[in-house]
């Protein structure tokens, strides 16, 4: 039987706020991640997390390390810096994800309302596969990175699949429901301030990353100075 909380809706805008704040600084991280994988490239943290194989794995680790040595040392700190920064987003994350579930729960009747209510606390396995993942990278984050065995690449990859499945069906079906209940008119009046509030974290959001965002010129002219390319 699962447990019911009904939140305000002022929590899931202090969560998804935090959870975009914290995805605009993981963003600047991720602009300067760069591997030498035949040549100079960019890579990004979706490259890590579903790797081709677990060799690739580890060619994208060692490559950061054959970099210029002022690039190389850049690029492995935005890595570390996002994978810790990471553990701040997780709870922000996921923790959004769990309490509009809830709230969804608490307007349904009879199956929805255990559904969504399941769907919240399941959210408990994506934040500890993310949390794992962290730990198996920043561990692989050496000059010689170790291949991992067949047994535990394949885990890696469950443990992925478990991550993002789990939390996007439960992310897709809460928002649409909530998306149906506005079409037919089932909200509170009281909510719409709420709704104004999440849609201008949203605007926010939106001019952070679009101040904070390097073109691809400024980079490329960053990687000519080290007079690799």
């Amino acid at each position: 039987m699962p447990v019911y909380i009904d939140f305000d809706w002022l929590y899931f805008c202090i969560f998804f706020g935090a959870a975009l704040l914290i995805s605009v600084v993981l963003s600047i991280k991720s602009s300067n991640f760069y591997t030498m994988h035949v040549v100079i490239r960019k890579f990004s943290i979706i490259d890590l997390e579903f790797p081709a194989s677990a060799m690739e794995l580890a060619i994208f680790i060692k490559g950061i390390f054959l970099l210029p040595a002022s690039l190389s040392k850049k690029s492995l700190h935005a890595l570390r810096d996002q994978l810790y920064l990471d553990f701040l987003f997780i709870p922000a994350a996921y923790g959004s994800i769990f309490i509009i579930c809830m709230k969804v729960s608490m307007k349904m009747v009879s199956f929805g309302h255990g559904l969504f209510a399941i769907l919240a606390w399941v959210q408990l396995i994506p934040m500890l596969c993310d949390i794992i993942e962290n730990i198996y990278l920043l561990n692989k984050i050496r000059p010689e990175p170790v291949i991992s065995k067949p047994v535990v690449h394949n885990a890696y990859k469950i443990l992925e699949l478990c991550k993002w499945g789990i939390a996007l069906t439960a992310a897709v079906c809460s928002f649409a429901a909530i998306f149906y209940f506005w079409l037919v008119g089932m909200y509170s009046d009281n909510s719409l301030h709420f709704l104004m509030i999440i849609v201008a974290e949203i605007i926010i959001y939106f001019i952070l990353r679009k101040v904070t965002s390097k073109s691809e010129k400024e980079m490329m002219a960053e990687i000519q100075q080290t007079g690799i390319v």
